[in-house]
């Protein structure tokens, strides 16, 4: 076997399994009993701006994984409401996951998708919206959402949760007030699962939660959907928390791409954020890969290890020292692309981007 062809095969075997381009996610939906008498349900609601009929599938997904799907039409339009979805439509009395409304893309982009999760009482129903966010905006190697827990632990229990789009490492981090990290902990998703934690600082971290607790999500391989909830203790009444992308500044000395072989960077990243400023040339012809090698190392020189973990087209490691190889097809050339790689030196990890112009 060639090293075209060896390359195009360990990339292919390294993509990961991802939701389908044209769905629609609500990373939380439930029904059933909750925490202080509280009583939950979920509806759904559709609308098509198009003037003939939209087909879609709705799948609902726990820890476990996916339901069957369940197939919809809306009228022109018109409006489709599914009332408490998770008991009729998905047969679940008493379980918590996320809604999927897959669609092909034409059909999506006509759809307008709401949804509200609200708890019923004595003394009437106290709800929240849940936005629908499409697949392909979920966070992804390098991203770190941002998760504000409440300011008054006393009056608020704190949920937490995550969808994974496809399969995911997140690394969980709890931070103080302060910006003391309290906790930490590293999860792997299968895709196509959720997973709520109910008052999540206590069961999740195993500490005491505190007024205004933040949460961390670094997603370090796959992509996922991040969300929060506030619910007050005396009412019931909840208020939706959302998942806030954001990129830190890295701790490890990413220094850059010597992209000539002579220990220089010559695409660096500047301003410390984990992105190559400047995109790198990768040219498409058939048969010759392209090598340059990762400069890395720890804040105080500790040496670096790297692993790819978002392979793009047909790239791999050569060597323990960052070198890669990139022999991208020639379908990609003109367009542009990225390769992540995840780099630990001296206890610090962090997940860093190299943008590239296929040539």
């Amino acid at each position: 076997m060639n090293l075209k062809s060896f390359l195009t095969a360990a990339s292919v075997a390294i993509l990961p399994l991802t939701a389908s381009a044209a769905s629609f996610i609500v990373p939380a939906a439930g029904a059933g009993p909750g925490a202080n008498g509280s009583q939950w349900q979920s509806e759904l609601t559709l609308h098509n701006v198009s003037n003939s009929s939209v087909n879609a599938n709705v799948i609902f997904h726990d820890e476990n994984g996916a339901t069957a799907p369940v197939a919809i039409a809306v009228a022109a339009r018109s409006t489709t409401t599914l009332g408490d979805i998770v008991k009729t439509t998905f047969g679940r009395a008493t379980a918590t996951g996320a809604i999927e409304i897959a669609a092909d893309d034409a059909n999506l982009d006509h759809l307008a998708v709401a949804s509200r999760t609200f708890n019923t009482s004595p003394s009437g129903e106290f709800g929240q919206d849940i936005p629908a966010i499409r697949a392909t905006d979920a966070a992804g190697p390098g991203d770190v959402v941002v998760i504000a827990g409440p300011s008054s632990v006393s009056q608020y229990r704190f949920n937490f949760g995550v969808y994974a789009v496809s399969s995911a490492k997140v690394t969980w981090s709890l931070l103080r007030a302060d910006g003391s990290v309290a906790a930490q902990k590293e999860v792997s998703y299968a895709a196509g699962t959720q997973r709520q934690y109910g008052s999540g600082v206590g069961t999740f971290f195993g500490v005491d939660a505190k007024d205004d607790d933040t949460l961390h999500a670094s997603v370090t391989s796959g992509a996922a959907i991040f969300y929060g909830s506030s619910v007050n203790n005396a009412s019931g009444d909840p208020t939706f928390v959302p998942g806030v992308k954001a990129r830190e500044e890295i701790r490890i000395n990413f220094v850059g791409i010597d992209v000539n072989g002579d220990g220089v960077a010559e695409a660096k990243d500047a301003d410390r954020n984990g992105v190559v400023d400047t995109a790198v040339d990768v040219f498409t012809t058939t048969g010759y890969p392209n090598y340059f090698r990762i400069i890395a190392s720890g804040e105080h020189g500790e040496p670096a290890t790297f692993e790819l973990i978002d392979a793009g087209s047909d790239a791999m490691l050569i060597d323990a020292n960052g070198t890669i190889a990139w022999a991208p097809m020639k379908a990609v050339r003109g367009e542009t692309g990225s390769l992540k790689v995840r780099i630990t030196a001296g206890g610090s990890t962090a997940v860093v981007t190299i943008p590239a112009n296929y040539r």
